[in-house]
């Protein structure tokens, strides 16, 4: 299969977005803080430090989805700290037999407000 075409080239990209929020230790500045009111972070900037932990650990809690075929993909990544979990929405966006847009959503929440994958499941753009 050439990597080039969708829908590997989606999936390299969104792995490759994983990989870089790891190795940063935390989220990129093309990340944005969601806007699910249960988000730490809305509250409280000081947990920085606790979502630079989170992204060092996340790892895929769910398969690729693709939302619109050959045009619109996206996978969630989470991981636990203490009575805390973080949650990252990566997708990207393919056209004209190229990527054109990629995003980044990321929270951290109290485990008793979990109410599954996707609270980081923003509207793209």
């Amino acid at each position: 299969m050439d990597r080039f075409a969708w829908p590997q080239s989606a999936k390299d990209r969104i792995e490759n977005m994983a990989s870089t929020l790891r190795r940063i230790k935390g989220p990129a500045r093309w990340c944005y803080p969601s806007t699910n009111p249960a988000n730490l972070y809305r509250a409280d900037r000081a947990i920085w430090s606790e979502i630079n932990q989170c992204m060092t650990e996340i790892a895929p809690v769910s398969d690729y989805i693709e939302v619109y075929p050959r045009e619109y993909m996206k996978r969630f990544y989470r991981a636990n700290l203490g009575d805390k979990f973080c949650e990252v929405t990566l997708s990207t966006v393919y056209n004209d037999d190229r990527i054109v847009g990629s995003d980044c959503y990321y929270g951290l929440f109290p485990k008793d407000k979990d109410t599954g994958v996707g609270m980081t499941d923003d509207k793209f753009g």
